[in-house]
């Protein structure tokens, strides 16, 4: 297990990594609905674009219909008036006309022709800028068309970048958990030391030993206080936290986080709060037993249900199950002392 120093460290980098990943992906969030908002306006603008080069198609396609339409009929009025005019055939025919009789005789004719020469040069401009609109339109509505397929692509990628900042974040956050589990493991561990290493003597010794105090007269006179099954003994082991082969100075009983816990005996309670890698735990002083004086503690609680300098009685609750502190799972570690020293709970238990 890494020591604080370094816990500390870890947990400040995943924070860090936290907040610049969090930062990326606002970021990437910001591009995309740019980007999006983009493609959007770009695929208006190619609709529209494509609608003006239709609407300029059929402009120049109607222009060029009403021009052969004006050839056809001007062609026709031209050869209906100069098939029509008897005096002009009449001189052509004789070919003795005089030039001054025959300009003036021709006269509506040339008119005529002016007229039809000057409605196809009409007709054919108009022709000729319809067309050229919609050469434009069409190359307008495909640069749009163009832009827009860009535009879309360039919405996908920002998109794509935004779900891998997403992961990202993800990531970071899962990590910045974890870094904070061993940082508190990392706390808990130390503290669970430097109480092994200040521990009092009464608490380092052997299996065997036969310092503790006997348990009064007519054994079992406190209740149990939790219904969950003794998942671990008083006596010695290795701790499960820390490693450390030490005395386990209570009892532990395994019930889920929440479950009640209850006085073993009548008393008073000293303390309730946290108490390192106790965690939450409730001190209850029992007063004289035979002549010996008698405390009993509640440890890892989630809860409390009891205030200090409140009097209970065998069966009240006063807190509720929990894991807080140096513990591996949801459990009452339970303790009786006994003049000070810690004794073996079950023999106090009913």
């Amino acid at each position: 297990m890494p020591s604080v120093e370094q816990a500390q460290a870890d947990l400040e980098a995943a924070q860090a990594a936290f907040t610049e990943a969090q930062q990326a992906e606002r970021a990437a969030q910001q591009r995309a609905e740019q980007a999006s908002q983009a493609a959007a306006d770009a695929r208006l603008a190619s609709e529209q674009a494509a609608a003006r080069a239709e609407r300029a198609r059929g402009e120049s396609t109607d222009a060029a219909a009403a021009a052969e339409d004006a050839r056809e009929t001007l062609g026709r009025l031209a050869a209906h008036a100069y098939m029509n005019n008897s005096e002009l055939t009449s001189l052509m025919q004789l070919g003795i006309a005089d030039p001054d009789e025959f300009q003036a005789r021709s006269t509506g004719v040339s008119e005529l022709m002016r007229v039809q020469d000057s409605v196809l040069a009409q007709a054919a401009e108009s022709r000729a800028n319809a067309t050229d609109a919609a050469s434009r339109a069409e190359g307008h509505a495909a640069a749009a068309a163009e832009s827009a397929a860009a535009a879309t692509e360039l919405a996908e990628q920002a998109t794509a970048a935004l779900e891998e900042a997403s992961a990202a974040t993800a990531e970071a956050s899962e990590q910045l958990q974890k870094m904070r589990e061993v940082h508190a493991a990392a706390e808990r561990a130390a503290q669970e030391r430097e109480e092994a290493e200040n521990q009092p003597d009464r608490g380092d010794r052997d299996e065997g030993s036969t310092d503790a105090p006997p348990p009064p007269s007519g054994d079992g006179v406190f209740q149990r206080p939790s219904s969950g099954r003794v998942t671990s003994p008083y006596g010695m082991r290795v701790h499960p936290v820390t490693g450390v082969y030490k005395l386990h100075s209570g009892t532990d009983f395994g019930a889920s986080c929440g479950s009640p816990v209850y006085a073993a005996y009548p008393g008073t309670v000293e303390s309730t709060g946290y108490e390192g890698a106790y965690g939450n735990r409730i001190e209850i002083s029992h007063g004289e037993i035979d002549g010996m004086d008698v405390t009993t503690t509640y440890s890892h609680l989630s809860a409390f249900s009891s205030s200090s300098g409140q009097t209970v009685a065998a069966g009240d609750l006063i807190g509720r199950v929990g894991t807080t502190g140096s513990s591996t799972g949801c459990h009452l570690h339970f303790e009786v002392l006994v003049n000070g020293d810690f004794t073996d709970p079950m023999a106090w238990l009913q």
